[in-house]
């Protein structure tokens, strides 16, 4: 596990690489809906990931808490773009505290970012192939797209994935999720950390910071909180 140097005077960041093999001790920290989506899993790797990563933040919960990492229990807000809670940002429901997350998982890495009463987000990415040209128009907005066109063709598929993590760190924080619109979200990916602007109903910060975290071979990753 890895601690990053705090970005904010109120951030703190963990992010770590799990096994694939499942660890009783994980599984006995799971809350019943955390047990249910491990056992709809249909690949034993997936699966046993899901639980090391949910049973590493508990303990990492319970030590900044001073709670028992069993006794961690989490609910989610409600979406304020369609008003459920299934992608809402998720909250620390049991012991009550003013502390935020935001949790991203990967393949096998993980990254948790926390603020104490502050909105947080946090996204991780394995590189991957993609299709820019495909998913360029609807996910980039228009300098973003003139930014990846001055980039050589084998830097492509990273640097979009970059960009990816930038988006979904900023809508995370937010607490609209997958309901934000990333075609018109613009992170400015020339540079490590930006200003962005972005409204969600009931929240009256509009501009949000987004930061690069140390990229590693195969994966990127970013967080954002209130400017």
């Amino acid at each position: 596990m890895t601690v990053t140097p705090e970005l904010d005077a109120r951030v703190l960041v963990w992010s770590g690489r799990v096994t694939d093999e499942l660890e009783t001790s994980d599984l006995s920290l799971l809350e019943p809906e955390e047990m249910a989506r491990f056992s709809a899993f249909r690949d034993r790797i997936r699966g046993a990931r899901y639980a090391a990563v949910h049973g590493a933040v508990r303990r990492l919960l319970g030590e900044l808490l001073n709670h028992a990492a069993s006794e961690i229990r989490f609910g989610r807000h409600a979406c304020p773009g369609c008003g459920r809670p299934g992608h809402g940002r998720p909250f620390v429901r049991t012991p009550p505290t003013s502390w935020e997350l935001s949790l991203s998982r990967s393949g096998p890495y993980w990254l948790c970012a926390a603020a104490d009463g502050m909105r947080v987000g946090a996204d991780i990415e394995v590189l991957r192939p993609v299709n820019v040209g495909r998913l360029a128009k609807a996910v980039l907005t228009g300098s973003e797209r003139s930014y990846m066109a001055g980039l050589p063709a084998e830097r492509l598929p990273a640097e979009f994935i970059r960009c990816w993590t930038r988006k979904e760190a900023v809508a995370k924080a937010s607490g609209i999720g997958i309901e934000a619109p990333l075609g018109r979200l613009e992170v400015r990916p020339a540079q490590p950390h930006a200003l962005v602007r972005h409204s969600v109903s009931g929240f009256d910060a509009d501009t949000w910071v987004v930061q690069d975290l140390p990229p590693g071979r195969d994966h990127f990753s970013a967080v954002s909180f209130p400017a």
